[in-house]
């Protein structure tokens, strides 16, 4: 069994990458027309990459982040565009990245085996009246304390695939992998209300209250994909 000694730059120094890289992936992200780079680069920036035939990649640079900490694991919540924004109505584009920490590694002692999961995953793409929800799991290491001010996650690996969509949404990434740098504030209001929003938006949109739906049969996948607690309601 091997044991992994982590090291990683502090939460100032990741923020500060992410600005310097911020002009190449807001055009990389724009290439795939649903990107908004207004106040984007400064608390994450993730890459989804596909794992079929032919390799594609989405960079989203999420904007907003903000975390709560709960009974059974820690919400964070990340995107480009803001509760407000989902409960208009209107259309929009952006992203929604919403990543359960489900348990802390502690570097140096903590076992890592390559499937090794601590984090349940959902990336929303929106783009105007289309939409996909990716989900899965994955594994990220800690930069901080659960319940500081601020809390930086790199998520190293993950396995994620379409869970959910509106019908003119196309799935060009499926299978695919999603790492990157997430640093979000402790806001457990901000958090909860942004998670009912992206969760009601999405079931609009569908036309089905779902938010994470794990295959059948798949009961690890099952257990791990937690219930949000924060119910939508029916489609309106």
């Amino acid at each position: 069994m091997l044991y992994w000694q982590h090291m990683m730059p502090s939460a100032r120094g990741l923020r500060n990458v992410a600005r310097a890289c911020m002009s190449l992936l807001c055009a990389g992200a724009a290439a795939l027309g649903v990107a908004s780079c207004g106040t984007v680069g400064e608390v994450g920036t993730v890459e989804l990459t596909s794992l079929g035939g032919t390799t594609r990649t989405l960079r989203p640079v999420l904007g907003t982040g903000t975390y709560a900490q709960e009974a059974a694991q820690s919400s964070f919540i990340l995107s480009d565009v803001d509760f407000a924004q989902l409960e208009s109505g209107a259309p929009v584009y952006g992203y929604v990245l919403h990543v359960n920490l489900l348990w802390v590694p502690k570097a140096g002692r903590t076992a890592v085996d390559p499937t090794a999961t601590n984090t349940s995953i959902r990336l929303v793409v929106i783009a105007g009246n289309e939409l996909g929800v990716y989900g899965g799991g994955g594994f990220a290491w800690p930069d901080g304390e659960l319940g500081e001010p601020e809390f930086t996650l790199e998520l190293v690996g993950s396995n994620m695939s379409l869970i959910a969509c509106t019908p003119g949404f196309q799935d060009l990434m499926s299978p695919a992998s999603l790492t990157g740098t997430l640093s979000a504030t402790l806001d457990d209001a901000a958090t909860r209300r942004m998670r009912r929003s992206a969760s009601q938006y999405v079931t609009n949109a569908t036309r089905s209250v779902r938010w994470v739906k794990a295959p059948e049969g798949d009961a690890s996948l099952d257990a791990l994909l937690l219930s949000l607690g924060d119910a939508p309601t029916a489609a309106r």
